[in-house]
């Protein structure tokens, strides 16, 4: 190919490609056009903001009716659909608040947590934020972190929040009794202020924890002793009656054996049902050992549920204002 041709050609070559541009730009001229008069042409609230709004409460007011009905699981997905949808609305806080809540009314404890935990760093400033600290601090007394509780209900006694303060120290109270401090139990249930609600079953709680030397006690060692001198002993010492009796019959039973073995002369026989019988014996007395322990944490724990009852105080939450309740009942 000469040089005129080569000319010819790449003339040819940059004609075709301005004709190109000068057909996309008019096309894309024409969409602008007809984009704008299409639009133009739509109703002014297609995309208002209070149309957004609108979806956004209606998806929130049927999450609240899921949560009114206990339908914890479905409430959750549709309060995430208000926060997905309309992550600026103001209903969205409500909503990221009530994902930690249904999973608290769902005992979900853990999860419970991370939605609280996840609500707090997001709303910092948030009017909720109190309570949201509050069950968090709930939550993780029911997992029995009670350093993690301790530490939920003392930024609440710190801040001296009117309606949450006062429950926080009942709540503080009731992690040092579960976590078996009952003199700092005691002392934290007279901190409740007088003017409170919680505190007519507070000075209940911290009375009957002044009675606390009138629980029936089992020694354990008085308990181990007597089942080594006699196997059986021990289990009545410590009001197992049927572990007794068994323990006396396998270990009589065993004894026996041995010795009329070994007077037979049976020493290879009489040998192994001694060692089964030195184990039968070990277990009894450890058996014994642990039902004290057993018979005493039983009785710990009915004396804090009589106490409990006695107090009158259940706290539960309203579905429809997400607030604590007080309920009180009364033994007659």
């Amino acid at each position: 190919m000469n040089i005129n041709n080569f000319r010819v050609f790449f003339t040819g070559i940059i004609s075709l490609f301005r004709r190109t541009v000068q057909l996309k730009k008019r096309q894309t001229c024409l969409f602008i056009f007809y984009s704008i008069l299409l639009l133009s042409f739509l109703p002014s609230n297609v995309f208002s903001a209070d149309e957004k709004n609108k979806d956004a409460a209606r998806l929130f007011d049927f999450a609240e009716t899921l949560f009114a009905e206990g339908d914890y699981y479905r409430a959750i997905t549709e309060y995430k659909r208000v926060i997905f949808f309309s992550p600026e609305d103001p209903l969205a806080e409500k909503a990221t608040f009530r994902i930690g809540e249904s999973y608290f009314k769902a005992k979900k404890w853990l999860e419970a947590i991370e939605a609280f935990d996840f609500f707090r760093n997001k709303y910092p400033r948030s009017p909720m934020i109190t309570e949201a600290l509050y069950l968090e601090g709930l939550a993780e007394k029911e997992l029995k972190r009670y350093e993690n509780s301790l530490s939920s209900f003392q930024i609440i006694i710190n801040s001296q929040s009117e309606q949450y303060a006062d429950k926080a120290i009942y709540q503080t109270a009731l992690v040092f009794l579960d976590s078996g401090n009952w003199p700092k139990a005691k002392d934290t249930f007279l901190l409740v202020p007088p003017s409170s609600s919680l505190a007519s079953p507070a000075r209940i709680m911290a009375e009957g924890l002044e009675k606390t030397d009138g629980i029936p006690r089992k020694n354990p060692a008085t308990a181990g002793f007597l089942a080594a001198v006699l196997p059986g002993s021990g289990h009545v010492y410590t009001e197992r009656y049927r572990d007794a009796a068994m323990a006396f019959l396998l270990n009589g039973a065993f004894i026996l054996a041995a010795v009329e073995l070994f007077r037979s002369e049976r020493y290879a026989a009489g040998g192994v049902v001694t060692f089964f019988e030195i184990l039968w014996y070990s277990g009894n007395i450890y058996s014994a050992v642990s039902s004290a322990h057993k018979y005493n944490e039983r009785e710990k724990n009915k004396f804090l549920e009589n106490l409990k009852k006695t107090s009158g105080l259940s706290l539960s939450y309203d579905p429809a204002t997400s607030s604590p309740l007080l309920a009180f009942s009364f033994r007659y």
